[in-house]
């Protein structure tokens, strides 16, 4: 069975080695849906090089609102069939065949978000989104990855993009411990455990999505098909959340020799790709070539023995210590 589905993402001059990526690992892995990005401000020659490739889309100003509110932007292209909503900063490791098919029969799948963040529930989108039916406590689960049928689900985009319009103004999204300091992933969970029923969720296997601390147990059991496995068991996704991003200039302050970063050479210069890039078009460390297997090497091993001393450290040290670090490898 194919894969009859069309994949969404958003994406912006920063994220551009990600989305090349992204599409490189849906054909890699045989997922040949159209790709449409939300674009967010890419560049002309990075729109150029994505011609043919992916279709990029715009909104007009007044609706672009806040970007971290974004994500049921397909509502407004009239989506239809079956939607996979799919992040930039992810990859795909394998077909998704089986999750499309459980969308085309009605379900709404996702995966569980990461393991710390699974409790998160807030009384009060109740009363902020005006949801049309009481809360439930349930898993809370990731909107990077969300697949749905438009004609089982027709209003679902719609009600999401209206109650992401109801989020305070003043929310503060960098703070955990604010009801929409996920913005609209937490719309997203507020909708899912209360006006949509438990039985037409299905929530995927947690290991199949593999999170940054998860990436480095991640295994490549075959680079060529980008197949992996997280402690013996397949994924499907391996999710570079959070920043700076593996390709960003100040990458080096968090970059580690895991999977996803490992995958990324592959993905944008192999010679069986969609889209490939000039290796000169991202930072040294992504590239193909000792070099930069050595500099991520290093990377990783840097941060592996200062992280273990300077979390020694008393508090008030430890700070101007790490400060100190991120600065030494923003310079590299």
């Amino acid at each position: 069975m194919g894969t009859e589905a069309t994949f969404y993402t958003i994406a912006d001059a920063g994220f551009f080695p990600g989305l090349v990526a992204l599409l490189n690992s849906l054909r890699l892995t045989g997922n040949s849906g159209e790709l449409v990005a939300l674009d967010r401000g890419l560049t002309p020659p990075q729109r150029a090089l994505l011609d043919g490739h992916v279709t990029l889309v715009e909104l007009p100003e007044a609706l672009a609102g806040r970007p971290m509110l974004l994500k049921a932007y397909p509502h407004l292209l009239g989506a239809s069939g079956t939607i996979v909503l799919v992040d930039s900063d992810m990859i795909v490791t394998r077909p998704l065949a089986d999750i499309v098919s459980r969308a085309q029969a009605g379900r709404i799948c996702a995966f569980p978000d990461h393991r710390s963040h699974r409790e998160r529930w807030f009384a009060e989108w109740e009363e902020e989104l005006e949801l049309r039916a009481p809360l439930r406590r349930r898993t809370y689960l990731n909107a990077g990855f969300l697949a749905f049928s438009a004609e089982h689900w027709p209003d679902l985009l719609g009600r999401w993009w209206e109650l992401c319009d109801r989020v305070p103004r003043d929310q503060h999204f960098g703070r955990f411990e604010q009801p929409f300091w996920a913005g609209d992933q937490d719309v997203l969970n507020a909708i899912l455990a209360s006006e949509v029923h438990e039985e037409a969720l299905a929530e995927l296997p947690g290991h199949e999505e593999a999170y940054p601390d998860d990436l480095l147990e991640v295994e490549i059991v075959d680079e060529r098909a980008l197949r992996c496995e997280l402690h013996g068991r397949p994924t499907a996704i391996l999710h570079y959340a959070l920043g700076p991003k593996a390709w960003d200039r100040q990458a080096l302050v968090r970059l580690r020799d895991d999977a996803y970063v490992r995958l990324l050479p592959r993905l944008l210069f192999g010679d069986d790709i969609a889209l490939r890039l000039e290796p000169k078009s991202v930072p040294l460390w992504l590239r193909p070539g000792r070099r930069a297997r050595a500099l991520v090497r290093g990377a990783d091993l840097a941060h592996g023995g200062v992280r273990g001393a300077i979390h020694a450290l008393p508090r008030p040290v430890r700070d101007r210590a790490l400060a100190l670090r991120n600065a030494v490898f923003r310079r590299l």
